[in-house]
């Protein structure tokens, strides 16, 4: 939520409040787009693997443990490493061989590039690499060069429109809504479908979407 990402971004809670009074919807509401399970989806997209269910959902019933937990795990494992406990997930096993390859082309040539993107990581301009920190660098340029797709789609969109953006925050977009353009928030639908994204929404007139 942005609330609560404001606070921990702030680190104050009432430089949060502040901008929740003072920064009020101009038209009708917010309305927040949350990317559900961005980067396991990205990490998806980058293997080349397609789960067949919610992503949190699946793993949770695949390692039998609540799906906050499940979470919670998932992002450790993307940004810290496969645990051996769960390495012959198919998932987290792509994930291991992805890593041990683009490791190996980025030893054996000297950079790698990052899929739907201009960047290349050389080996001579980085310190301290090794297999997890590459794959935890290519995930993070992904999703920014993603993100940059998708708001460049957005602002298209928004073109000569009262909806606007008003705030991004990694997974998720507010918007001050005008509620008389539905349209608009269907051809924002339809970017994240293009992006093989699934999304939810949250509706108010202030930050707490009250």
């Amino acid at each position: 939520m942005v609330q609560a990402y404001l606070k921990r971004l702030l680190g104050n809670e009432k430089v949060a409040s502040y901008l929740q009074k003072y920064h009020q919807v101009i038209h009708d509401k917010f309305a927040e787009i949350d990317i559900s399970a961005y980067h396991p989806t990205l990490a998806a997209q980058l293997i080349g693997y397609k789960f067949n269910g919610p992503i949190y959902e699946t793993f949770a019933q695949y390692a039998q443990i609540d799906v906050k937990i499940a979470k919670e795990l998932m992002f450790k494992q993307l940004y810290g490493g496969v645990y051996d406990s769960y390495k012959d997930w198919e998932f987290f096993a792509k994930i291991i061989e992805y890593t041990n390859n683009i490791w190996l082309q980025f030893e054996k040539q000297g950079y790698v590039q990052v899929p739907n993107s201009s960047k290349i990581f050389y080996k001579n301009e980085l310190e301290n690499m090794n297999p997890q920190k590459l794959f935890n660098y290519i995930l993070q340029n992904l999703e920014t060069s993603n993100n940059s797709r998708i708001i460049w789609d957005i602002i298209k969109i928004l073109k000569d429109k009262n909806t606007k953006i008003v705030l991004y925050t990694y997974d998720a977009l507010l918007f001050d809504w005008d509620k008389d353009e539905q349209d608009v928030m269907d051809a924002i639908d339809d970017i994240f479908k293009k992006y093989n994204l699934k999304i939810k929404y949250n509706y108010g007139t202030n930050y707490d979407f009250a």
